[in-house]
Parts: C-alpha cells; sequence; structure tokens
C-alpha cells in the first residue's frame, strides 16, 4: 500500500514539475506575435480559399504584416478589403479589377450527346480519366459538379448538368478554374460593359461539334461575317471574341445558329 502511495506521489511530483518547467519556457521562448496581424485576419473573409497562394488566411495575415504580401492579395475579398488593410498599414491600396469565373460550355445535359452509360465514380475529374466520360464531345462539361464542390462561398450549384455561376457571390478565387479537368471555367473581369461571349469550347469540325453537342459551335463563321467592328473571328474550328474590338452590339449572338454567342454580363 506503501509503495503505490511513493508511486502516486512520485508522478504527481514528476507531473507538476514537468508543468512548471513548461510553463517557464513557454514564457521565456514566447514569440510574440505582430498585433497586426489579428486585425487583418479580422478583416479577411476566412474561407481560407487558397486563391493567395497562401495555405490559409492566417498565413496571408501574417506575411502582409511582414511586407512580404500586398495588401491587395486577397482575391475573395475584393477591393474594400484591400482599403481596410491598408488603412491598418498605413500604405495605399492599387484598385483590383474584379473578376468572376465563367462557364465556357452552355449545352444542357439533353443537349450533349453520349456514347456510353459511365457507370463510375460520380465526380469529373474520374470521369475525364475513364476514357473522358459518357460524352461524345472531348470538351464539353462532364457535369458531376467538381467546381460546385471546389466552391467555398456557395456561389455555384448544378441545374441541368451544368454549373450555374451566381455572380452576387461569386469572388473569382480560382478553385473551380483548378477544379475543372477540362479546362471549362475561366475567370473574366466584371464590370459594367455589356459582354457577349462563346459559350462551347470544342475544336473539332462543324459536323462532328454538330453531332456530339446541339449547341456546339460549327465554325460557320457568320458571326465574323456580321461583325461590324471586326471582334469576331474563327480560329482552330472555335468563334472567338476580340474584348478590344467588341462594343457588345449582339449581332453575332443573334446571328449564331446554334446559340453558342451569349450574352454573359
Amino acid at each position: 500500500m506503501n509503495l503505490i502511495l511513493i508511486s502516486t506521489l512520485s508522478m504527481g511530483g514528476l507531473a507538476a514539475a514537468f508543468a512548471l518547467f513548461l510553463s517557464i519556457a513557454h514564457r521565456k521562448l514566447k514569440v510574440e506575435e505582430d498585433p497586426r496581424v489579428e486585425k487583418i485576419l479580422e478583416i479577411l473573409p476566412g474561407a481560407n480559399c487558397g486563391a493567395c497562394g497562401y495555405a490559409s488566411c492566417h498565413a496571408l495575415a501574417e506575411e502582409i504584416a511582414k511586407g512580404n504580401a500586398s495588401v491587395n492579395s486577397c482575391v475573395a475579398g475584393g477591393n474594400d478589403t484591400s482599403q481596410k488593410i491598408a488603412e491598418i498599414l498605413g500604405v495605399e491600396s492599387e484598385v483590383i479589377q474584379n473578376k468572376i469565373a465563367f462557364l465556357r460550355c452552355g449545352a444542357s445535359q439533353l443537349e450533349r450527346k453520349k456514347k456510353a452509360e459511365y457507370k463510375g465514380i460520380k465526380n469529373c475529374q474520374a470521369a475525364d480519366i475513364i476514357a473522358g466520360g459518357e460524352l461524345i464531345c472531348a470538351y464539353g462539361c462532364l457535369g458531376y459538379g467538381d467546381c460546385q464542390s471546389a466552391c467555398l462561398f456557395d456561389a455555384i450549384s448544378m441545374r441541368d448538368g451544368l454549373p450555374q455561376i451566381d455572380l452576387a457571390r461569386c469572388t473569382g478565387c480560382g478553385n473551380c478554374v483548378k477544379a475543372c479537368p477540362r479546362d471549362l471555367i475561366s475567370l473574366e473581369v466584371l464590370d459594367e460593359e455589356p459582354h457577349y461571349r462563346v459559350v462551347c469550347s470544342s475544336l473539332d469540325k462543324g459536323k462532328k461539334a454538330r453531332t456530339a453537342c446541339e449547341k456546339a459551335c460549327t465554325a460557320c463563321g457568320i458571326c465574323a461575317k456580321v461583325c461590324p467592328f471586326d471582334a469576331c473571328h474563327v480560329i482552330d474550328n472555335l468563334a472567338v471574341i476580340d474584348e478590344r474590338n467588341c462594343q457588345g452590339c449582339g449581332i453575332c449572338a443573334e446571328r449564331c445558329p446554334t446559340g453558342a454567342i451569349r450574352y454573359s454580363g
């Protein structure tokens, strides 16, 4: 019985000694954090989306406070966030061009023709690896929602097998861009100008593209012929709109026989 008591007291004494040692070590070795880090962290969105190139919002806040990262580094926060951080640091903030995600595929689930019935894992990465999934079109949206899963701001929902992007929620973080195995999502500048964009990515020739998808660009060239501003061209069997020349008249979209050019805001 005495042996048990002695053992208990010994272990308790050791535990107390170690606790005291760790407490003293913590006080002696503690690195004081820059108080500005906490202030910057309160302003950042806190989504830890990684669009800034850092692992977390806290890591970004530390680098901004050290001067290793720009006050404009938070893509998701936009200009308001950058301005508030600049005020904390007492520096100037440059204006950021707000960007939103844009999908370059406009065909619904029923409009995209199938070559087989895909029975594998229901995500785009897996389907693309296994013979390109079930679609005939090697460029079309697979529709399993990898982009939706990657979006940390609830800006993407799936409807009729296509991602629907909520412009009010989209922060332009780019996570959906990285998630799409077919590179169908790009970040486009959001401004007050009207934009008409090609919602097709197929590089197949006209007949083959049309066989695979009802909404495919067939490279007919009508858009290039009717555009009064030389903004539409056909390159590698796909219509391309030159934003530098486009005046937003919408004639190309009106005359496109398959609806492959649409107003995107």
